[in-house]
């Protein structure tokens, strides 16, 4: 434990506020899935640009279910003591939405592997075609040396 964390007034003090905690947790990590969710489909299905549209709902949702995550996690012994049955149900979901967020990532690695390499092809097939012939000595055309295209812009915020 952090000596922030041992200085720190506790915030679990009522089986009520227990309650509340572990309610809003469970809340904060359903409306995540359910985007995260809509996201892997959209990605899925080649729609980037739809996908891209839910960054700014899928950071705030992140940012509320990690504050409570956190106060969880900080809070554990004092959430199974006020709510244990709760608890322990959260902390199942909580195992089955990590799963969920794995594949998220996988999708979402994937679609960006593929797209680099869409684009890492076509930067070096435009700079092969504009590197000119080259004889060596002996009069026989060379093998032209990979080039990539010069100018060529990748968007990395999708």
């Amino acid at each position: 434990m952090s000596l922030a964390q041992e200085t720190r007034p506790k915030l679990v003090t009522s089986h009520e506020i227990a309650g509340k905690l572990v309610e809003k947790l469970g809340i904060a990590m359903e409306d995540l899935l359910v985007l995260l969710r809509q996201e892997t489909a959209l990605v899925k299905e080649g729609k980037l640009r739809q996908a891209g549209e839910l960054a700014m709902d899928k950071e705030e949702k992140a940012a509320l279910y990690t504050r409570l995550m956190l106060a969880a996690r900080d809070e554990i012994e004092t959430l199974k003591a006020y709510v244990p049955a709760e608890t322990a149900a959260l902390l199942k979901r909580h195992e089955l939405f990590r799963s969920e967020v794995q594949i998220n990532l996988a999708v979402l690695d994937t679609a960006r592997d593929v797209a680099e390499d869409i684009l890492r092809t076509v930067a070096n097939e435009v700079g092969r075609n504009e590197t000119p012939p080259v004889y060596g000595r002996s009069g026989h055309a060379q093998a032209a040396y990979a080039a990539s295209a010069r100018g060529v812009a990748i968007n990395r915020s999708l």
